[in-house]
């Protein structure tokens, strides 16, 4: 959009087919606007994990939730953060469940006899 045409709207002059303006402002807003996330809603499982993009995701505090609903969406760190619905609201991130639980131990060779 030309410097011109700005000055002009900021003075209240508004073209009869104000598409080419409309359309300058559209684009305006793609190159400067943020993406965020939406929310999804889900249900706490048995166990404390919450089941989201086919992933399950827990938080220490969540066992004791198991049947209410949180709001989801992702972090800015790229995690997932779950809001509770009821006042006061609550937010608690979420992680992986492969990341809760301990590695597995490996697996214990018996004693090889010495000659």
């Amino acid at each position: 959009m030309a410097h011109g045409t700005v000055h002009r709207l900021r003075h209240g002059y508004w073209p009869s087919d104000p598409r080419k303006i409309m359309q300058a402002w559209s684009r305006y807003k793609g190159r400067r606007s943020i993406v965020a996330s939406s929310w999804f809603i889900r249900r706490v499982r048995p166990g404390g994990t919450v089941r989201h993009a086919g992933q399950d995701f827990t938080a220490p505090r969540l066992a004791a939730r198991t049947g209410q609903m949180l709001a989801v969406a992702r972090s800015t760190e790229g995690g997932l953060i779950a809001q509770t619905l009821e006042l006061p609201a609550e937010r608690i991130p979420l992680v992986p469940l492969a990341e809760m639980q301990p590695a597995a131990a490996p697996a214990i060779q018996p004693a090889q006899a010495q000659p």
